[in-house]
């Protein structure tokens, strides 16, 4: 019997033996890489080779900002596997307070939140062709930015996106894009002229609040929707001829556009908020189709002590 329980204790200490060893060689096994630098710039793993795909995110605490001009490539290579740069991290490049230009590569076809934001001497961007996505704010504050081409494949400008980029003067919008976000080109002073593209449908609120140098903007026929304050306080704007296809136009849309001196709505109108034209002191003619009666307030034209208004035929 002594024996008997000798036997069942060593047997026992061997199999535990057996899977403390097993634990321990299990512990030992390396874990896939998930971060990685190349020629001075940090990748993400998305998708391990061998069809490997990345994207270029901030720098760790250790490594210096980004910096100077810099090119980021169609691919890059960790060992002997290559991996397809695809995306920009949200915060990339955030605070990038020495970065002049940045070229992006082909492959990439997402730009994340605030990737460029506050990069003060950013002067050139070039982006690739069939971008999908450029998300909220990415360029939000680079004040010295004076010129960006949207690639063709855009379908919104989201929040924030250029906001208070000063210097901003030209902006080349593709055929594709639809939408135009709320506060997208918000106290952006440069500019002067837009010529919006002819599909789009939609300027959200504050799209475009506070451009204090906007002289003239052509409308495409197909805007359906000017948000609030889109287009409040433009104090250089002299003249509008809205679209018939236009449905609704926000409240305060063009408050505060005191350069102003005339307008004219169209047909389509079915909804027009309170305070659209308040304050708009040189306004002297408003030119309405007979539809718009319907929508017309006093309370849209306070302040317009000039305004005389004329229907349409």
């Amino acid at each position: 019997m002594k024996h008997t329980r000798q036997a069942f204790f060593a047997g026992l200490m061997a199999v535990l033996l057996l899977l403390v060893g097993a634990s321990g060689l299990q512990a030992k096994k390396p874990q896939p890489i998930e971060d990685f630098t190349a020629d001075g710039l940090m990748y993400h793993i998305l998708r391990q080779a061998p069809e490997g795909t990345v994207e270029l995110i901030a720098p760790r605490d250790e490594m210096p900002k980004y910096s100077g001009d810099i090119t980021v490539p169609d691919s890059v290579r960790l060992g002997e596997n290559s991996y397809c740069v695809v995306a920009i991290g949200d915060a990339a490049f955030k605070g990038a307070d020495e970065l002049r230009s940045v070229t992006l590569g082909e492959q990439i076809r997402t730009i994340g939140a605030y990737a460029f934001a506050g990069c003060g001497k950013l002067e050139r961007v070039g982006l690739p062709r069939e971008i999908q996505a450029i998300r909220v704010g990415a360029f939000e504050r680079c004040t010295v930015l004076d010129s960006v081409r949207l690639p063709e494949t855009l379908r919104n400008v989201e929040f924030g996106l250029f906001r208070h980029c000063h210097a901003l003067e030209t902006v080349v919008f593709p055929e594709s894009l639809q939408q135009i976000g709320e506060q997208a080109f918000a106290y952006c002073g440069g500019l002067q002229t837009v010529t919006l593209p002819e599909h789009l449908l939609t300027i959200d609120k504050e799209a475009f609040y506070q451009c204090s140098r906007l002289q003239e903007i052509a409308w495409p026929a197909s805007l359906t929707r000017i948000g609030v304050r889109a287009f409040s306080n433009c104090i250089a704007l002299r003249a509008l001829d809205l679209p018939d296809r236009l449905r609704v136009l926000g409240e305060s849309a063009f408050e505060g556009c005191t350069g102003l001196k005339t307008a004219s709505l169209g047909s389509g109108l079915a909804e027009m908020g309170d305070a659209v034209f308040r304050n708009c002191y040189e306004m002297e003619l408003l030119r309405i189709a007979p539809e718009c009666k319907k929508v017309m307030r006093r309370t849209q034209f306070a302040g317009c002590l000039k305004l005389q208004i004329e229907v349409k035929e």
